[in-house]
């Protein structure tokens, strides 16, 4: 290949810089629970990439009972990042300038909440654009954790009513 002169090198490497997309992270403590799949952290509002959780007024059947399944994965959310510091690496913007992200408690490398809320059955992967959570999801299913111990309406198409 040879070598590179000085400025060859600076400009491919500039290049090579704006070419390549930024994954923001954002790190913070006690983030600000509004659903299970949505918080505000730092000043910036996060929705977690690659699942949906059913809205905070949403509700589900066991046994023929009525129960408030999207206030318990709300409360499910709450507990799991109790007092953690919470680092979010961000995999797009939505239109409203929401980020999407992934997000660690206790720092990247941490535990995975995405991973966890859809194992635990307190949201379902978002297939319709993301396919990193469907083990996780089928294992909640298989276990009847979560949503799935009884009959819910998925939340993309659960209108509130």
């Amino acid at each position: 290949y040879g070598k590179l002169s000085g400025m060859r090198y600076l400009l491919i490497s500039i290049l090579i810089l704006l070419t390549t997309p930024v994954q923001a992270q954002i790190t913070g403590k006690k983030p600000g629970v509004v659903q299970a799949d949505r918080f505000e952290l730092a000043g910036q509002m996060i929705q977690l990439y690659g699942l949906q959780a059913p809205q905070a007024a949403q509700t589900c059947n066991v046994d023929g009972k009525i129960w408030d399944c999207g206030q318990q994965a709300r409360w499910a959310a709450l507990n799991r990042i109790g007092g953690h510091w919470v680092s979010c690496v961000e995999r797009g913007r939505g239109a409203n300038g929401d980020i999407f992200a992934i997000c660690y408690l206790g720092g990247e490398g941490g535990p995975e909440l995405n991973a966890w809320l859809v194992e635990e059955g307190w949201a379902l992967a978002a297939r319709h654009y993301a396919t990193d959570y469907v083990e996780q999801e089928d294992l909640a299913k298989a276990a009847g954790r979560g949503l799935w111990r009884g009959d819910f309406v998925v939340p993309w198409e659960w209108t509130g009513e």
